[in-house]
């Protein structure tokens, strides 16, 4: 006999099934509570009462008000906590296989259910859900640390893109000054005003790529222009760097983002970027941003052959706002 308390919902409009039921989980635990709901509203009533908490909930799918699939959406819907254990006198296999891609923890026919099948499902599917339950607070803890690495990645990057533009920006500006200076003094032949040109067009070629490296790390017109702007910039810079023909359409209206994800949606659109560059051999690059709703949708495609795909592709993201 299992000691611990379990409290288990039976959602069964026939007395007698529910009876035999009954008997069953009583003959294998030694401390149970059990609920009777005849019918899915009574069934909604229970599980929507907050003194209610169950460790299982047995459901028939032929009940007076509501039966199949709606009824197993309407229990999971409420439940989806709490493992739900289908008994019904249908032998249906591939009405049981689809139930269970539902979310229902097990099927089990009424015709050949024992005492030990019945109290071995309650268990298995309890252990299961148990085990469910930590493998998603495991992955949220795990979405939460990457989440706080990235706001950290991104704050680290920002502070060197200010460091380069401010420190090394003004120190290479001073010194474009200080070299256009020495060569307004007199008495420098031809050969050393040349070298002091030279030495100019360097430090203007030092600061553009500085430029350059402080805005792929955290590009300013994104937080001052926001994302369309920005994915419109990163698009231009790809196709003068590689000499690829870019078009890119966005929405005329703006649409309201939280900074988080209008970096991580730029970061995004800038990866791909990186990909095709290397690796898609595109003479073409289409870029379709548009909004539908409260769903913002990017597509990316590729006229060229993909080495590795052997065709062409596109890239699609959907996003929620």
């Amino acid at each position: 006999m299992e000691k611990k308390q379990y409290n288990i919902l039976v959602i069964e409009d026939n007395e007698g099934d529910f009876l035999l039921v009954e008997e069953f989980l009583y003959e294998q635990f030694e401390e149970v509570s059990i609920i009777h709901a005849k019918n899915s509203r009574q069934a909604f009533d229970v599980l929507t009462a907050k003194t209610n908490s169950f460790d299982v909930i047995l459901l028939d799918l032929s009940l007076p008000d509501k039966t199949g699939i709606a009824l197993i959406y309407q229990v999971i819907s409420i439940c989806d906590h709490t493992p739900v254990i289908v008994l019904t006198g249908y032998d249906d296999f591939d009405f049981g296989i689809k139930s269970l891609s539902l979310g229902i923890s097990d099927y089990l026919l009424k015709d050949e259910l024992t005492s030990l099948s019945l109290y071995k499902s309650i268990i298995y599917s309890s252990e299961r859900k148990k085990i469910a339950s930590a493998l998603e607070a495991s992955e949220k803890r795990a979405r939460n640390f990457a989440k706080q690495l990235n706001e950290a990645l991104e704050e680290e990057r920002l502070r060197i893109a200010r460091e380069i533009h401010d420190d090394l920006g003004q120190q290479f500006s001073g010194l474009k000054m200080s070299l256009a200076s020495v060569k307004r003094l007199k008495g420098f032949n031809a050969d050393i005003e040349e070298i002091v040109d030279g030495m100019i067009r360097d430090v203007d070629a030092s600061i553009q790529s500085l430029r350059q490296i402080a805005n792929e790390l955290r590009p300013v017109i994104l937080d001052k222009l926001g994302l369309f702007a920005a994915i419109e910039w990163l698009v231009s810079g790809f196709e003068k760097k590689n000499n690829i023909e870019c078009f890119v359409q966005v929405p005329e209206c703006s649409i309201e983002l939280d900074k988080v994800k209008e970096i991580n949606i730029f970061r995004i659109c800038q990866e791909a970027f990186t990909n095709i560059a290397k690796h898609a051999g595109a003479s073409k690059v289409k870029v379709l941003i548009e909004k539908l709703d409260d769903e913002l949708t990017i597509k990316i495609f590729i006229d060229g052959i993909n080495q590795h795909a052997g065709k062409s592709s596109f890239y699609w993201w959907k996003f929620r706002y």
